[in-house]
């Protein structure tokens, strides 16, 4: 019998569903949500409903560049190379644990891979992101055009349906980050690598520790934007170099993907087996007293319940309208 984990999930994105990004805890686990009282509690950044539950295991989970609060929580599982004792899990983006997750498309044959439209282009939004993605797109358009299949920049009319696909039919893939931080690497990249678009990538200055370096175009290598455009437009008319990219795997060890995305299922797993195991009132990490305790009531009372409210209502109109 599957030991049961009373728990509940707070401050995720609209839309959010645990069963897709959490399902293989159900290998071993029988989660129970229970929205009062819960044993542990997963939430996110974007909401504060989560400072509201005090008796609890607090495990924080982002994608997001937001260093995990250990003042807040018991434990982090983030895109922070941030490490304390047995708290921290330095995770690849949540896309590649996803139980919907599509593993890489079939290798094109040569000709293939080198006679498909030139570079794409696809962002829901610009929200505070650095200037050097749009910059990027608008001077590498100065050499051809980039297909932008997103809501931002879109010059296609209208919003690409399946992004794998669409991502497949051309030779390069802009990836870059809404941000820069040692370990912040999101499906900017992933994506691009399982439709077999090469990956023209800006964001964490380690990404190279996470994927093969020769299986990309790593844009901060290169000490001007004009000199990263020329390597660019060097390997679109370089058959033999671009084609060299494309057939270097990208992941970071063994030669099978799926053995890679199953190691990086395995340590998760473990990850959160090690909370679970131990005695609940022993998995506690946080700082419940002290200076921590005066700064968390200051919190709670600048994220006033009525907020709260508000902002269930909020969404659940949003829900209605979907």
């Amino acid at each position: 019998m599957k030991k049961k984990i009373y728990c509940n999930f707070v401050d995720f994105w609209l839309g959010f569903n645990y069963k897709t990004y959490f399902w293989y805890l159900s290998d071993e686990y029988d989660l129970q949500i229970d929205k009062e009282h819960p044993d542990y509690l997963f939430y996110s950044c974007f909401g504060n409903e989560h400072l509201f539950y005090e008796d609890c295991i607090r495990i924080f989970w982002s994608d997001e560049n937001i260093m995990p609060d250990l003042n807040i929580c018991d434990y982090a599982l983030s895109l922070s190379n941030l490490q304390c004792d047995d708290r921290t899990f330095r995770k690849y983006s949540g896309f590649l644990y996803r139980k919907d997750f599509h593993l890489v498309l079939p290798l094109l044959k040569e000709e293939a891979l080198l006679n498909r439209k030139f570079c794409n282009f696809v962002y829901s939004n610009n929200i505070c992101a650095v200037p050097y993605r749009e910059l990027f797109f608008k001077t590498l358009s100065g050499y051809k055009r980039i297909d932008s299949g997103g809501a931002f920049l879109n010059n296609m009319g209208k919003k690409v349906g399946d992004k794998q696909q669409f991502l497949h039919e051309y030779k390069f893939t802009l990836a870059i980050e809404n941000s820069s931080m040692p370990g912040y690497v999101t499906e900017k990249i992933l994506e691009p690598f399982m439709a077999q678009s090469l990956p023209l990538y800006w964001g964490s200055p380690t990404v190279s520790s996470d994927y093969n370096p020769n299986s990309f175009v790593n844009l901060m290598n290169y000490s001007s934007m004009e000199e990263a455009v020329e390597e660019v437009i060097r390997l679109d008319k370089d058959d033999a170099a671009y084609l060299d990219k494309m057939m270097t795997p990208f992941w970071p060890y063994g030669t099978n993907f799926q053995e890679f995305r199953d190691s990086e299922i395995k340590k998760i797993k473990d990850f959160f087996s090690h909370i679970f195991e131990q005695p609940l009132d022993k998995a506690g990490r946080r700082v419940c007293y002290g200076r921590n305790k005066i700064t968390i009531q200051k919190q709670r009372r600048y994220y006033a319940p009525t907020f709260l409210e508000l902002s269930k209502s909020m969404t659940k109109k949003l829900l209605k309208k979907k």
